[in-house]
């Protein structure tokens, strides 16, 4: 199916899974296309690829945001292009892909489990598309070696799983406690301060990208004073589970 995409802003096409309102962004330039996070089942991702076509686009490099299973997945109409990641996450996927990809088997074909999470480190001078003027912004918020994608001759930021509008804040299992999200979130405030649209790994693009961040300050301030918070995300049982979790960091972080 070709996908319903969104244009958030000239040439920034934003296209959201029936799961998870996961999002994919397909940025093109010139005819070709840095697609970003592409999701999720496999008619879905296909219609990236459609998408793509029916644009008069062809895709010419991948990005990941994170490691994460569903930020790394990819189909055979968008080519063997070079697919990028931090070197964390592209390291990560190298020595520890057993166990990375095991959500996925079982879920989506088989020929898409094997295309998942084939990534490469960036350089270090930075993603290698002059399409268009790129900026990356790593972090270690929800996930070590997590990159938000700044566009920034439209002022555009796709922030990965941060943002959201419909999940919490959501720090990495594995961190003892809150430090390394909350710097993420002062990594990311003078961009989103500059940016004229967010688009996040799953929810909805705004054009107010400061009260993303505004209320996921206010919600972390909450947890952090012991206070009890008052957020409509956590109507969903699994933000519950996370908050959960969340509280237990932030009495370690006090």
């Amino acid at each position: 199916m070709t996908r319903v995409a969104v244009e958030v802003a000239p040439g920034v096409h934003v296209m959201t899974s029936r799961r998870y309102a996961t999002t994919s962004t397909a940025v093109i330039a010139d005819g070709a296309a840095l697609v970003v996070d592409p999701s999720w089942d496999a008619d879905e991702l296909a219609g990236v690829g459609e998408f793509l076509s029916a644009a008069g686009a062809r895709c010419a490099a991948g990005l990941a945001t994170h490691l994460h299973y569903d930020h790394v997945l990819w189909h055979p109409d968008l080519g063997e292009v070079p697919r990028w990641a931090s070197a964390w996450a592209a390291t990560q996927w190298q020595s520890e892909r057993a166990s990375l990809v095991q959500p996925l088997i079982g879920d989506i074909p088989d020929d898409l489990v094997a295309l998942a999470g084939r990534v490469t480190a960036l350089p270090a001078e930075g993603l290698p598309w002059g399409g268009r003027d790129v900026a990356l912004h790593a972090h270690d918020a929800h996930a070590r070696g997590h990159l938000a994608v700044e566009i920034v001759d439209e002022g555009v930021l796709l922030a990965g799983d941060m943002l959201s509008d419909i999940e919490l804040p959501y720090p990495d299992a594995d961190e003892p406690d809150l430090s390394s999200y909350l710097a993420g979130l002062d990594r990311l405030a003078e961009v989103v301060r500059r940016c004229r649209a967010l688009v996040p790994g799953h929810g909805t693009p705004t054009y107010t990208p400061m009260q993303r961040l505004d209320a996921d300050r206010r919600y972390l301030d909450d947890v952090l004073a012991g206070r009890p918070v008052d957020d409509a995300r956590l109507a969903d049982p699994e933000m519950q589970r996370i908050h959960a979790r969340t509280m237990e960091q932030a009495r370690a972080t006090r």
